[in-house]
């Protein structure tokens, strides 16, 4: 719902013409995503020197492979289709929030009004900074779907659809095994009532908009903001949160392995015979059984361990193939959400693929859709390298990596990191830090040393599951999960700190069979990942002078993940 905009006051283009400016050179108009800004009132800039520099330095912005699998590479036509799918149900942002005014001066500017801009947007607000939200008035698209327990602990348990008492996995015939955790599917109608009340009691201001170019003014204190069509307005610190558009405007670490991708098809359908192939009263959380081939139709339910069709376990002839598994919901009567999804893979896996895997393993357990309310085209980025901490920009959400490498979960995340996220923008604010010291520190709050060893370990994980094939994944996850529930929970959460993960990885190790033992230590001594988790671990624990590299990032003397 891209809305017209008005044209700026003559007041804000007096104040957007008398300052210098430094380019940035940032386009926000890109397809599958709707950026969104926003903005924070600040005190009166200081007084402008006798002598002005009105030169500009404009920041590079790079257009690399990384950039183009973030934003969905070959199947990026699906990846819009999705981003641009309509929810007349949900209220438009336009309609709950003030509009902005052009001619005001904000504090802060977040560009992104998904989830994670809106409820740091949210958070801004309420620690006093005038703060505006701008981006396209889009409906909240995705499925989410998060763990009652940390879902519960961010007082959100008011904004789900669904939730289950348990979920459970297949690993192979016969294997199945029960988590003991809670699972909720999140309303998006919800969800965005919730955005937009918790932002209008906050007096957040919304300006719908695409976002054409960021510029920083010579004295380093203010940023000049142009949307498409070509208002100017003026903000002292600017936040992107966009999703994966924001990556091409950062600057990113070079020496870490290349994004990854996790894909997905999906539809919400009415179907029948459900009941017979999944318990209703339990999340399906992974069916890694490999009833997509070589399985008659309706016969996958009677297959005894060891005696699939297809040899064994149905894994004959499996090396070169990427695994996927089925996740779904029953969401009551003969309503199901059921989804074909790859975890990770270098390329992505293709939707196509994902459908037809889908539709193949529906006709074998004898589940057969009546009639499809919606498909879903999911695809996340997961993995590469971390955002460098010296740069004027600062991001939040999806657009930061706050993306688990591994699980490809995120929304609980950037929930809870918001408001440290918040505390360190108003800090710089009423400190009056400039546009890059202010981006320093957000970038110090959520890229730390300590945060990056453990993201390293994360995608040192991720980049071993990408090279597994169907029995060693199964075999994989079949460990994972039997693992302490704090280490496989806290893992997903992101919430081990790099010492814990250690302790991980040795009792991950004991328990594993041979062949997972062998591909781990195969992994850590020949595969980039484990170079680039030996790296990130001397930075956090060795001194600068034993290791000979400076980490600009920052390092932090708490161990503990947020």
């Amino acid at each position: 719902m891209k809305q017209t905009m008005q044209r700026q006051a003559s007041a804000a283009g007096r104040i957007a013409a008398s300052k210098p400016h430094v380019s940035l050179g940032l386009n926000l108009r890109q397809s599958g995503t709707s950026p969104q800004l926003v903005v924070a009132k600040v005190a009166a800039p200081p007084a402008e020197p006798a002598v002005r520099d009105t030169r500009t330095t404009p920041v590079e912005v790079q257009f690399d492979k990384n950039q183009t699998v973030r934003e969905g590479d070959y199947e990026a036509e699906l990846v819009k289709a999705q981003s641009n799918k309509k929810d007349t149900a949900q209220a438009s942002i336009a309609s709950a929030l003030p509009r902005a005014d052009p001619s005001k001066a904000y504090d802060a500017a977040v560009v992104g009004a998904g989830p994670a801009g809106m409820f740091l947007a949210c958070e801004l607000a309420k620690r006093g900074l005038k703060t505006v939200v701008i981006g396209l008035d889009m409906p909240l698209v995705n499925n989410y779907g998060v763990w009652l327990d940390e879902y519960r602990a961010l007082g959100l348990e008011h904004t789900l659809e669904c939730s289950w008492d348990n979920a459970v996995c297949y690993f192979g015939e016969g294997k199945a095994k029960r988590l003991g955790r809670g699972y909720g599917r999140v309303s998006r109608r919800k969800l965005r009532e919730h955005l937009l009340r918790i932002c209008k009691d906050a007096n957040v201001e919304y300006l719908p908009a695409e976002v054409s170019g960021l510029e920083v003014s010579g004295d380093g204190m203010q940023t000049k903001l142009t949307t498409a069509d070509g208002v100017q307005f003026t903000a002292r610190l600017v936040t992107v949160a966009s999703g994966a558009a924001g990556g091409r405007f950062l600057r990113y670490d070079q020496d870490a392995p290349s994004v990854a991708a996790q894909t997905a098809y999906g539809i919400e359908a009415e179907v029948e015979g459900y009941e017979g192939a999944y318990p209703m009263n339990e999340m399906l959380f992974m069916d890694f059984r490999r009833h997509h081939t070589g399985v008659w139709e309706e016969s996958a339910g009677k297959i005894q361990p060891g005696a699939h069709p297809n040899s064994g376990d149905g894994v004959w002839g499996t090396a070169g193939e990427v695994p996927s598994f089925i996740y779904a919901m029953h969401l009551g009567g003969n309503r199901v959400f059921l989804e074909e999804t790859c975890l990770v893979a270098k390329p992505a896996l293709p939707f196509a693929v994902l459908k037809r895997r889908l539709e193949r393993r529906l006709a074998s357990m004898g589940i057969k859709v009546k009639e499809v309310h919606e498909e879903e085209w999911s695809y996340i980025p997961v993995g590469g390298p971390l955002p460098t901490g010296d740069q004027p920009v600062a991001a939040f959400g999806a657009a930061a990596n706050l993306i688990h490498p591994a699980t490809g979960f995120s929304i609980s995340r950037s929930f809870r990191e918001a408001p440290g996220v918040a505390d360190e923008l108003v800090a710089a604010v009423r400190g009056g830090k400039g546009v890059k010291e202010a981006a320093a520190a957000v970038w110090q709050k959520l890229w730390p040393q300590e945060k990056r060893t453990q993201t390293a370990f994360h995608v040192f994980g991720m980049e071993l599951l990408a090279t597994l094939d169907l029995p060693s994944t199964n075999e994989f996850f079949d460990t994972f999960f039997r693992l302490p529930a704090p280490y496989w929970r806290g893992y997903m959460a992101s919430q081990l700190d790099s010492g814990k993960l250690i302790l991980f990885a040795l009792q991950t190790f004991v328990i594993a069979s041979p062949g997972i033992k062998w591909k781990l230590m195969a992994h850590l001594f020949t595969d980039p990942a484990g170079q680039y988790l030996v790296n990130a671990y001397k930075k956090r624990y060795l001194p600068e002078e034993e290791t000979g590299e400076t980490a600009a990032q920052g390092t932090d003397t708490n161990s503990s993940s947020s």
